[in-house]
């Protein structure tokens, strides 16, 4: 797939934020490579950041789940733990400090129910899976956005080379997807419009802190609707009304 030719930006008005098109048609989807059709739509270039979701907040005066709960759920030293005070402000609990030099990385410690709302602010919405899918590896049943090449630490942020996030657009261009995307094999998982059993939310991409088959993808992650990791953000769509 020819990136030149496919690539098209705009920057959308509400947030900001630029996206890029996927246009109608066929692509691979899943382990099975199985055919599927999707119309035409936008998404986000890169995963909503710090710096973005901060402006929301302002805006509306969102209090976030984690903010409400009191906890987050972090990996410190390899382990998973609830850690009091962890949100999207402090990923990793106050102790490890806040979001302030990291503006640029994208937002962590938020719910499924969080991402819906700032969607919605936006005028956009969730991508399903499928379109998550087709915007990070093409029409081609690639294993990684750049392709079938294995991860290396030039390609995408994962194995906790980083120890936690790193700015958007890092691994660009060498690590984008045919279609421009940034970031969409490690860094952080991503929630989607899409369920998995009763209510579960489905997450993909794989984060910082995950091994390289983690980030192949095809993987998918569940997690309820208000739970909340440092490994775990998003990124929204917007429809093909957009064009006309």
């Amino acid at each position: 797939m020819d990136r030149k030719k496919l690539t098209k930006h705009h920057l959308w008005p509400k947030d900001g934020k630029e996206i890029v098109y996927v246009p109608e048609g066929e692509f691979l989807y899943g382990e099975n490579e199985e055919k599927l059709i999707l119309p035409a739509y936008w998404i986000d270039r890169t995963p909503v950041t710090n710096n973005e979701f901060a402006r929301y907040v302002q805006a509306t005066g969102r209090i976030t789940t984690a903010e409400k709960s009191g906890i987050g759920c972090a990996n410190i030293r390899g382990e998973w733990e609830d850690i009091e005070g962890a949100n999207w402000r402090y990923p990793g609990g106050p102790e490890m400090g806040s979001i302030e030099r990291r503006l640029n990385h994208p937002v962590v410690q938020v719910s499924w129910e969080d991402a819906i709302a700032y969607a919605e602010w936006a005028g956009k919405r969730l991508p399903t899976e499928q379109e998550w899918e087709k915007a990070a590896r093409g029409s081609d049943g690639r294993e990684y956005p750049w392709g079938d090449q294995e991860p290396t630490f030039d390609l995408c942020n994962f194995n906790k080379q980083e120890d936690r996030t790193t700015p958007v657009g890092k691994y660009s261009p060498q690590g984008d997807s045919p279609y421009g995307c940034v970031d969409m094999s490690g860094n952080v998982w991503e929630w989607t419009a899409s369920t998995e059993g009763d209510g579960g939310r489905v997450l993909r991409g794989g984060g910082w802190s995950h091994p390289a088959e983690n980030v192949r993808i095809v993987l998918r992650s569940i997690h309820e609707s208000d739970e909340c990791y440092d490994t775990d953000g998003f990124r929204c769509v917007v429809d093909e009304l957009f064009n006309k």
